[in-house]
């Protein structure tokens, strides 16, 4: 058992080299608590939010770029070149949500679980993006992500690939309603209450299998988790 030599009243960011070489069973050992991670309360604001901000900022978006993607490529009368058919509209945007199934599923993969060894400023970074997810699984500030930071991560992403997408608004539109409905579901899987033989039922156990028991797969049974949450 790995006792926690960080002062939770304090930023944790700031902490972790005093738990640095045991980070792996620490951050994926679960604790029912809140934690700050930087002094400046502005960076602080940007690493929470509450789960309904996130639909009342990107639908907004959403709307607006389907909507002015629709006019100036489907229903336009002096289209540039050929426009699109509505199938044609909604297969860029099926694209979209495909690209992102596979983003955030290789992110996930390879990136949030990745292990930073000892590197100070790895470990920081994984704790940032994805660590603090699974040391405090229980917090609803952080089961969704912030939009500002969101906005700012597609920025970077959309930039490189509208050079090899045709119509990458579209696709990018798409996108983000693949990423908006992963949000919510991921939110309730954490906070809702599916009936037992439901898809999301089943869903939700299985990433509580993930969060406290194989944290790679999470293949174990419900009992498992049950017994580690509360031992």
């Amino acid at each position: 058992m790995i006792i926690s030599r960080l002062d939770w009243s304090k930023p944790l960011l700031s902490q972790l080299h005093k738990i640095a070489p045991d980070y792996q069973k620490w951050v994926n050992s679960a604790v029912f608590r809140k934690c700050r991670l930087f002094s400046n309360p502005i960076l602080e604001s940007m690493t929470f939010t509450p789960w309904y901000v996130v639909p009342l900022f990107w639908i907004p978006i959403i709307l607006y770029l389907g909507v002015s993607q629709y006019f100036e490529h489907v229903h336009c009368e002096d289209c540039i070149e050929q426009g699109l058919t509505n199938l044609q509209f909604l297969q860029h945007m099926a694209a979209g949500l495909v690209i992102w199934t596979l983003l955030e599923y290789s992110l996930h993969r390879w990136v949030f679980h990745y292990d930073p060894g000892s590197s100070l400023k790895l470990i920081q970074l994984h704790f940032l993006i994805h660590g603090m997810h699974h040391k405090v699984p229980f917090d609803g500030l952080r089961q969704v992500f912030p939009p500002i930071p969101a906005l700012m991560i597609a920025s970077i992403i959309y930039v490189p690939l509208q050079c090899f997408l045709s119509y990458p608004l579209i696709k990018l539109t798409g996108g983000l309603i693949g990423y908006l409905i992963y949000d919510m579901i991921h939110y309730y899987v954490h906070h809702g209450s599916p009936n037992d033989g439901t898809y999301l039922y089943a869903m939700k156990r299985y990433h509580s299998n993930h969060h406290f028991v194989n944290h790679d797969k999470g293949n174990e049974g419900q009992s498992t988790i049950i017994k580690k949450m509360y031992s």
